[in-house]
């Protein structure tokens, strides 16, 4: 089962920490760089979550900014956090640049808002779908498919724990007709998605092909929010060569916006489930 604390959350969390004593503390990344005897490039890096904080330079820092007592013993146990590995730290080679950190967000988030137009998400792919998607490739091996194929049936799990984020997909048609292998993997993929869409972790919309027209047509993006105020929203899409987030907060609130509107324009969660079942019987 996928833990619900994950060290890319506690990693980002930090780095906001760390950003927001600097900035409090009136000091330059270069004047912090000359006290650690570093790179401003390394501070840098620091505050934006992009490399491991080590425990003496997390102290260091905290000298620096005068932290004491409580809060400095809180600080320093994200950094132990964050420098812990996740579940999914075996499938590390197998990865795009950057995607450890959507499993990372997807292990602790308590909402999870996708808009997909091109297929079905990956998180509710049954596992013959996902084997014949992969299978397209003709990069890998056959024992790499196969281990793809398991990471993304284990990341499910998450949907499943007794503290499961929600899930409020907006699926587009297109995604829901295109074939991917024969029609026995179609069916039960659809017979999967009208499970999931029963339970009350899943709100399911469907946007037909005759929808009116919504602020995002043919984009995917995922929204990924938390239950800790310490850590704000953010974005992902996906792309073919690796991953692109959006942290600021008027650009999350764009793409807040633009599900919105997408979700206003899609059929409510009772019709999307007798579309998804018109579909599915009409896969032969």
């Amino acid at each position: 089962m996928v833990e619900a604390v994950s060290p890319v959350v506690r990693g980002r969390r930090l780095a906001a920490a760390l950003r927001g004593l600097r900035l409090a503390s009136g000091r330059t990344i270069e004047e912090v760089a000359v006290h650690l005897e570093c790179s401003a490039a390394k501070i840098s890096r620091i505050e934006n979550g992009l490399v491991n904080v080590r425990i003496q330079d997390a102290r260091e820092l905290l000298d620096l900014y005068g932290v004491q007592s409580a809060d400095r013993e809180d600080l320093l146990d994200l950094v132990r956090q964050a420098k812990g590995r996740g579940w999914w730290h075996p499938y590390a080679d197998l990865m795009a640049d950057g995607f450890d950190r959507v499993i990372g967000f997807e292990a602790e988030a308590t909402t999870i808002r996708m808009l997909d137009a091109r297929l079905i998400p990956g998180l509710l792919q049954t596992r013959q779908y996902a084997t014949a998607l992969m299978s397209s490739r003709r990069d890998v091996s056959a024992a790499t498919i196969e281990r793809l194929v398991r990471l993304r049936m284990e990341r499910q799990s998450v949907l499943h724990r007794a503290d499961a984020p929600w899930f409020h997909l907006l699926l587009d048609e297109a995604a829901l007709r295109r074939r991917i292998g024969p029609p026995s993997v179609m069916r039960h993929q659809y017979s999967r998605l009208i499970d999931e869409a029963g339970t009350a972790a899943l709100t399911l919309q469907v946007l037909p092909l005759t929808a009116e027209p919504h602020q995002a047509p043919g984009y995917s993006f995922t929204i990924f929010g938390f239950g800790d105020p310490a850590d704000p929203e953010v974005v992902f899409e996906e792309r073919l060569e690796g991953t692109s987030f959006e942290e600021s907060v008027e650009t999350v609130g764009r793409y807040r916006v633009a599900f919105e509107h997408a979700a206003s324009c899609a059929l409510d969660p009772a019709a999307s489930l007798d579309f998804l079942a018109e579909i599915a019987e009409g896969c032969r």
